[in-house]
C-alpha cells in the first residue's frame, strides 16, 4: 500500500513539474526586435519604429494634432506660412559696467543651437532644432501652436534663457534670446 501511496506521488510530482515547465517555457510571448529604419517627417526630421508593433513613432507635426483635428497639407498650411526669427546674443562681456556704457562691452552674437519644444505634447524631445550663425541670427518656420525657445549653452555658462512664445497662423514674430557669461 505505500509502495503505491509513494508511486502515485512521484506520478502527480512528475506530471506536475511537466506542466509548470509547459507554461514557464513554451507559452512565452514572441520576442520581436524592431527594424533600425527610419520615417522622414514633412518637417525634414526623423522618426524610428517603437512599440510591441514597431510603428513608426509620429512625426512632431503629428503629435501636435493627437487630441484634435490636424489640417492636412491641402489646407494650405504647409509649408508654413507662420514662424519666428531673431537675433542671440551672449552678454555681459565686460567685468565692469561702465556709465556711459562702453561700445567694447555691449552683448556679442553667439552662435548656438537652438531647441524648439512644443508646449502642451506628452513628449519632452525636441520639436525642432536649429543653429543661430555667427551674427546670432535664427529663422524657422512653425506651424501654429505653443512653444519654448531654449537656447543651449555650455555645461556651466553661458546659461541661457527660455523663452515661451505663441505662433499664430500666418505671422512671423520676433523672439530675441541671450544668455548670460556669469561675469559680474
Amino acid at each position: 500500500m505505500k509502495k503505491i501511496i509513494i508511486i502515485v506521488s512521484v506520478i502527480i510530482l512528475v506530471l506536475l513539474g511537466a506542466v509548470l515547465i509547459d507554461l514557464r517555457f513554451f507559452n512565452q510571448p514572441e520576442q520581436i526586435a524592431c527594424t533600425m529604419e527610419a520615417k522622414l517627417c514633412p518637417d525634414g526630421s526623423a522618426v524610428g519604429r517603437t512599440g510591441p508593433n514597431c510603428e513608426f513613432a509620429a512625426c512632431p507635426v503629428e503629435a501636435l494634432c493627437e487630441g484634435g483635428p490636424c489640417p492636412s497639407p491641402n489646407d494650405g498650411i504647409l509649408p508654413f506660412d507662420s514662424g519666428v526669427f531673431g537675433v542671440v546674443t551672449l552678454g555681459p562681456t565686460c567685468p565692469v559696467m561702465q556709465n556711459p556704457p562702453n561700445p567694447q562691452c555691449v552683448d556679442k552674437p553667439y552662435a548656438t543651437n537652438i531647441q524648439v519644444i512644443a508646449v502642451g505634447i506628452p513628449s519632452s524631445s525636441p520639436f525642432a532644432t536649429i543653429e543661430s550663425d555667427q551674427q546670432g541670427k535664427y529663422k524657422i518656420t512653425l506651424p501654429p501652436g505653443e512653444y519654448a525657445l531654449q537656447p543651449v549653452g555650455g555645461n556651466v555658462m553661458p546659461r541661457c534663457e527660455t523663452k515661451q512664445i505663441t505662433i499664430e497662423p500666418s505671422k512671423i514674430i520676433e523672439v530675441n534670446l541671450s544668455c548670460d557669461t556669469g561675469i559680474r
